[in-house]
């Protein structure tokens, strides 16, 4: 389905350019080496896939020769994996592993750094109105599953604090011609009810395809919107829950 959304604000980027400290013995390698960066495990994903990247820069800037694109024969390994740990009032903190393997897969050592930002923006994800069939359950279900690996706090419970609401309207059309024309619009706001900004989709779909249960349906729908979701998302997060 077609996301239509006007130009928004680039996304927030908490963590991009958090690395080990300087003087890390992990840092330490001779002059001719150079240093393969694994793509990192863990959670939040987002926060994984900019990690990466960030310890590559950090090690160029030190005169080592790495990458996270492309390995050589006799590199170095380094392996990492965030993990997430209890939120501390307004702070998020993250916990990152690191460990350094020679070519031949032997470990050589390991380093923990904590990694510390500013809140994330919590989005409650509030409902789907006029959707046929399961659609009501699957599409906030799918759309909480893909926003997760984003960096936003997800909440379910209404009672909650926010800062965000994302909500959602469903028209399905009377069949034509074997057909059924499916608007969705997804609508992203303030907690005190300003609007931000909404996401269209729309596409023509075979008559009572969503009756029943959406299954993949549900999932693809999601995925489709959730680039113009954080866009709207990154516009109305308030200052203090931004980048560290």
């Amino acid at each position: 389905m077609a996301v239509l959304l006007a130009a928004c604000q680039p996304l927030p980027h908490p963590f991009a350019d958090d690395a080990p400290r300087r003087g890390s013995p992990m840092l330490t390698l001779r002059d001719s080496a150079s240093v393969t960066i694994a793509p990192i495990d863990g959670a939040p994903q987002a926060t994984a896939e900019k990690l990466a990247p960030a310890m590559a820069s950090a090690l160029q800037q030190r005169e080592i020769a790495a990458s996270d694109k492309t390995a050589s024969i006799g590199s170095y390994e380094l392996v990492g994996r965030i993990e997430e740990m209890p939120p501390s009032g307004d702070k998020v903190a993250l916990v990152a592993i690191w460990e350094l393997r020679d070519s031949a897969g032997k470990s050589l050592g390991e380093r923990t750094e904590r990694l510390e930002a500013g809140g994330r923006t919590r989005l409650l994800i509030s409902g789907v109105e006029g959707a046929p069939g399961d659609g009501g359950e699957s599409l906030p279900r799918a759309i909480t599953e893909i926003l997760k690996r984003q960096d936003v706090a997800i909440v379910t419970d209404p009672q909650a604090k926010a800062d965000l609401v994302l909500d959602a309207d469903v028209v399905v059309a009377n069949p034509k011609a074997g057909k059924q024309n499916v608007k969705i619009v997804w609508r992203v706001r303030r907690r005190d009810g300003g609007e931000i900004g909404t996401v269209g989709q729309e596409n023509d779909v075979p008559a009572g395809l969503l009756d029943g249960p959406w299954g993949d349906v549900a999932y693809m729908v999601a995925v489709s919107a959730q680039d113009g979701i954080m866009q709207l998302v990154a516009r109305g997060t308030p200052p203090s829950t931004g980048k560290s």
